[in-house]
């Protein structure tokens, strides 16, 4: 049986993550992308690679029984985003491209996407609405936690915690057993080898806090 699907979501994000629901389609054809929904007004009637934005966050209230695809980057406007469509009563997606290695122990919460070439290990968990990008790895035991972003190439040892909303940014390394806040950023090849607290921006080789806020409004663009 066929799912129609639409990705919330047009920008970079969303092409990356309808690029992986097509695999999917073509993969075992449980899936038809259908369109994106976007709140950008100038992005409505258009297409993007032959795919039609066919309307705005409203359109999910109107078409209840089409499951929607997370395709939005930034953690604190995905938390945003989930919790207006389920106030409209939608319903969300997981998606997971057919090339990734998905331990029989490892679970997949409602909503994640799981992006080309990552390996998911023993007893690994990637939560709700979070999203693991190209060829990172999620090691045993390993947590991402809701809302969670991923960034491609990085690799979370065995027992990693990384928390609620937190984005870990691309060819970020860890040490067994660290355990990331929940809402902070760890930058870009970052080493992380001692625990990264709550709210805060960590770089460099080791990661080291950088900047701080109080509360997941203020956690700041990349």
């Amino acid at each position: 049986m066929t799912t129609p699907v639409v990705v919330y979501g047009a920008g970079g994000m969303g092409r990356e993550v309808a690029e992986t629901v097509l695999a999917r389609s073509e993969a075992d054809g449980s899936l038809e992308l259908i369109g994106f929904v976007d709140d950008d007004p100038d992005a409505v009637g258009t297409q993007i690679h032959g795919i039609p934005v066919v309307g705005d966050g409203t359109w999910v209230r109107e078409h209840p029984g089409v499951p929607v695809v997370l395709g939005i980057g930034h953690p604190r406007i995905r938390h945003q985003v989930v919790h207006k469509v389920l106030g409209m009563g939608g319903e969300w997606q997981t998606v997971i491209h057919p090339s990734v290695k998905v331990a029989p122990s490892a679970k997949v919460g409602t909503g994640a996407v799981i992006f080309a070439g990552c390996v998911l290990s023993s007893d690994a968990t990637v939560g709700a609405y979070s999203y693991v990008n190209y060829n990172a790895v999620v090691c045993h035991d390993a947590v991402v936690s809701d809302f969670a972003c991923i960034m491609a190439l990085v690799a979370l040892s065995g027992n990693v915690q990384v928390g609620e909303g937190t984005f870990v940014g691309m060819g970020a390394t860890t040490r067994q057993g660290v355990r990331i806040g929940k809402w902070s950023i760890v930058g870009a090849s970052a080493c992380v080898v001692r625990d990264i607290p709550d709210y805060c921006v960590a770089m460099g080789v080791p990661a080291v806090p950088s900047r701080r806020y109080q509360g997941r409004e203020e956690m700041p663009s990349y």
